[in-house]
């Protein structure tokens, strides 16, 4: 019994060392919603329809830029992947789903994509993946609204919410709309809980356009032949660049394809269409793109007041954001001058979309409004330089708003102590543990043998864990330690899996030395929980 009071003794002193530590705080809260494919046409519709009341109250007027241009090819990957660095199309690291390096000798398919765009995101959002499945799409809503609780240990939060894309490539504009609908109505349950001063964000990565579908992979497939690498629309990759203004043309002439594009020489895009070409011209000294054409100005911006003059990106942008091709000159231009971009831009018109599998109903990745122009939504005191905005370029927000430091994460989890009495053993079981750092805790619980003498313990269990697994729904442990008691000491193996509702947590926990139990808590304040194990034990925590 010595050895155990002394030990007792020793773990709360450390306890009572660690209390004077506190997690440091930065006075800036953001929560960034990734909202995918919300396309700026669809989202004024149903907001003037008054289908999205809890956003439009939120954010109101001056909070929304409604005309915001996104990356191109507008595609998932290659928004999540530059977005934080504030990458340009020039930049991306991911310029579509499959993709070849320079030299064309490797060639990165869906799978390898996929990984690199869901390690880019931070460790809490990389499971919301999941969430876009359907079978699992029901758990993105209370993972949405938990964000408001994470609020006390992390600075800046992402969020993805893949559910209107999903919806709209299997199952066309309705269930798209519903989808917006709902995510609006979760949004409403989260903005309850939050507090003025959180920076609040949502973007879209593109929008969407359904129309007649068009299988074109064989047909390329068989035009191409061995020249083919890869084709992962828009972005087309082959063995023979020399070849690529043959190719660009016999793409518009002999198949379903409206438009083209390659980059003719070092400072030149050339395109092709049914009815005439046009060009990009780089002029490096200005710093500056002219758009010229033969025949038809696809474009329409002649229309526009546009005379051929060289503009600079934001001149493109002010001219064009309203228009059917929002800044196509820039867009385009910047994605074939990046070295891993393919050697052919293939683009339907507004009216059809690439039928894959996946995308049997509706797709993106084409150049026109409906897939470039997204709404971007800010609230917060860290974002009001962008209130009140007509226009705007996605690549530029992370530029703009300066100090958000996206690898942030808290140097330590919370230091706990809690107490419960046992009415099936009647005894007390008191635990406490401390985090040295962020993911790892050690820790120990005594359990009592003498009601009368809090110290008197008849076992105590010490142990360490490290965590594998976090989400905003749940968290994975695996731990190890020891089973002291006056007869012997034991080792142990521990298995814990929480689970994360609100201000409920409910723990499930494995151990060697012990039965399964089950742990429920209600956390009442940021530092003060309920707790019962088993329903046959009730006490309190502290987190601090």
């Amino acid at each position: 019994m010595f050895v155990i009071n002394r030990l007792s003794i020793t773990l709360l002193g450390l306890l009572m060392l660690f209390v004077t530590d506190a997690i440091s705080k930065d006075d800036s809260k953001f929560i960034l919603i990734h909202l995918d494919a919300a396309s700026s046409e669809y989202f004024l519709q149903e907001l003037e329809k008054g289908n999205l009341p809890n956003l439009h109250s939120f954010f109101g007027d001056k909070g929304r830029i409604d005309h915001t241009i996104t990356y191109f090819p507008s595609k998932t990957p290659t928004v999540i992947s530059s977005l934080r660095e504030g990458d340009n199309p020039m930049e991306s690291a991911l310029p579509g789903w499959k993709w070849s390096n320079e030299s064309r000798e490797n060639v990165v398919g869906m799978v390898g994509s996929f990984l690199r765009m869901a390690f880019s995101k931070s460790r809490l959002s990389t499971s919301n993946l999941l969430y876009g499945l359907p079978v699992f799409s029901w758990m993105a809503a209370p993972a949405l609204i938990n964000t408001a609780d994470y609020l006390n240990d992390y600075n800046i939060l992402q969020f993805y919410w893949y559910n209107v894309d999903t919806q709209g490539h299997f199952n066309g504009e309705e269930a798209y709309l519903e989808q917006l609908a709902i995510f609006d109505n979760q949004f409403g349950r989260l903005m309850r809980r939050l507090d003025d001063d959180v920076n609040v964000i949502i973007y879209s990565d593109h929008g969407m356009t359904f129309g007649d579908g068009i299988e074109i992979d064989p047909v390329i497939e068989d035009l191409l032949g061995d020249d083919l690498v890869v084709f992962s629309y828009p972005t087309l990759y082959i063995n023979t660049p020399e070849r690529k203004s043959e190719y660009a043309k016999k793409l518009v002439e002999e198949t379903e394809i409206d438009y083209t594009f390659f980059e003719l020489q070092e400072n030149v895009v050339q395109g092709f269409h049914a009815n005439g070409s046009v060009q990009f011209i780089k002029n490096y000294e200005l710093g500056k793109i002219q758009y010229t054409y033969d025949g038809t100005d696809i474009f329409g911006y002649s229309d526009l007041g546009y005379n051929g003059e060289f503009l600079s990106r934001n001149e493109w942008l002010s001219l064009t954001y309203t228009s059917k091709y929002p800044m196509a000159p820039v867009n385009i231009y910047y994605h074939l001058n990046n070295e891993i971009a393919g050697d052919i831009v293939t683009l339907f018109n507004d009216q059809k979309y690439h039928q894959t599998g996946y995308s049997s109903a509706g797709n993106h990745g084409g150049f026109t409004d409906r897939d470039m122009t997204v709404p971007l939504l800010i609230k917060g005191p860290d974002v009001e330089q962008l209130y009140n905005k007509t226009y705007y370029w996605l690549p530029d927000l992370f530029v703009d708003i300066e100090g958000v430091d996206f690898d942030r994460r808290p140097p330590r989890d919370r230091h706990q102590f809690s107490s419960r009495y046992d009415f099936r053993n009647n005894r007390t079981v008191t635990q406490f543990s401390v985090s040295p750092k962020y993911r790892i805790q050690y820790g120990a619980t005594a359990y009592s043998s003498d009601l009368s003498n809090f110290t008197d313990f008849d076992r105590v269990d010490v142990w360490g864990k490290a965590d594998l697994f976090r989400s905003y729904l749940t968290r994975l442990w695996i731990g190890t330690g020891i089973e002291i008691t006056n007869e012997s000491v034991d080792p142990l193996l521990i298995l814990q899996h929480d689970i994360h509702i609100r201000k409920f947590v409910l723990q499930n926990s494995f151990a060697t030395n012990r039965s399964f139990y089950f742990r429920l808590s209600y956390e009442a304040t940021h530092w003060l929980a309920l707790e019962s194990v088993n329903f046959t034990s009730l006490g309190f925590r502290f987190d601090f």
